[in-house]
């Protein structure tokens, strides 16, 4: 009954009144600990809750340096990166033998490891949330580098790698659980991987397919036989698809270059079809592949980005939706963000302190 009960089961903040109040000192030990430990307070933590002194700004930030210093703090990156980045999707695809027989499927584990570590070294190296866009490195071990050909670790522990003089891409857009959960397990799956974009790395989801939207498969001849791009381009002629489409294909398209299980490619795997990245994004934006989008995205849409972030950690910290009344935080927390060099540290102290964390 003990192990059953919600109260084990759940974190449960109760509160009957519609109007906000500030968070006792116990409450605000237990919101602070599971946000950065996903996990009760220690016994430092519950002492300065049992004296009242957590609800002073000076010892909160203190005691949030320490936690975060902390090893426990790791389970923040795992938990919120798996989170933020969808990363359960590569347990969500199968990949077909037919067409990678040599691939061990317990390489999915570190394809997944490798984007939380690198979630952890941006975090714990206190550097730019922007490398999360691109970056000169990645995080390995023996297996992930053998599977991308890279020289690396010869252990299994994740390690930073170096990506400069290789034909690897870095960012969260080069790792290979990015590719794997935007495919079918056979081929990639331009539109997975472009509403991935939109939702995780802009906070723009576009709307779901209407309802009433036939299905183009069984009326169109030989439908299968076409390529990628010839499927989305006759699913943009279609007046019900082309306004929705025009605004997703393109940044799925410039992940054309790589395949399921996110190696380089030349032809698809299933048609064995060349593959051609080139795409025009919206505002008439041209692009020819990984290389290009990433420059873009830094160069056009690094506000969207980090308000994106911004939106999606704050979500986290507080264990609830946002409301239309958080968006003028978010925008401050936003300019704070990009004034203190993107730096994920700053940005989730500034969190801490905020209005709605410190109350319900």
């Amino acid at each position: 009954a003990a192990l059953a009960s919600s109260h084990f089961l759940y974190l449960s903040e109760p509160f009957k009144s519609d109007k906000s109040r500030k968070l006792n000192a116990h409450e605000l030990a237990t919101r602070l600990s599971y946000f950065l430990w996903s996990s009760m307070p220690d016994e430092e933590l519950f002492a300065l809750a049992d004296s009242g002194r957590l609800l002073d700004p000076k010892v909160l930030g203190l005691q949030f340096e320490r936690m975060l210093k902390d090893t426990k703090a790791d389970r923040f990156a795992e938990q919120f990166s798996m989170q933020w980045l969808d990363l359960e999707g590569v347990d969500r695809v199968a990949i077909n033998p037919q067409y990678y027989k040599n691939f061990d499927n317990r390489l999915k584990p570190d394809m997944v490891g490798e984007t939380q570590a690198f979630f952890r070294e941006i975090l714990r190296s206190n550097t730019s949330a922007l490398q999360f866009l691109d970056a000169d490195f990645t995080m390995l071990n023996a297996n992930l580098a053998k599977h991308y050909g890279l020289s690396g670790p010869k252990s299994q522990f994740f390690e930073r790698v170096s990506l400069q003089g290789t034909n690897r891409p870095g960012g969260l857009l080069g790792h290979a659980s990015t590719h794997l959960a935007g495919s079918d397990g056979a081929d990639s799956h331009p539109i997975k991987r472009a509403v991935w974009i939109r939702e995780h790395l802009l906070h723009d989801p576009p709307n779901p397919p209407p309802p009433d939207v036939p299905d183009l498969e069984a009326s169109v001849p030989d439908f299968e036989k076409l390529s990628i791009r010839e499927q989305l381009a006759v699913h943009r002629k279609k007046e019900a698809c082309a306004d929705c489409h025009r605004g997703i294909d393109p940044w799925g398209i410039a992940l054309e270059g790589y395949d399921a299980i996110g190696l380089f490619r030349e032809k698809t795997a299933r048609r064995k079809k060349p593959v051609s990245s080139e795409t025009v994004l919206p505002g008439n934006h041209e692009i020819s592949g990984l290389a290009d989008l990433q420059k873009y995205l830094l160069n056009q849409r690094r506000d969207q980005f980090a308000k994106a972030l911004v939106s999606k950690l704050l979500t986290y910290a507080l264990g609830r939706s946002l409301k239309l009344e958080d968006e003028l935080l978010i925008e401050k927390l936003s300019g704070d963000f990009a004034k203190d060099d993107y730096r994920l540290p700053s940005l989730m102290a500034n969190i801490i302190t905020s209005q709605p964390f410190l109350s319900r």
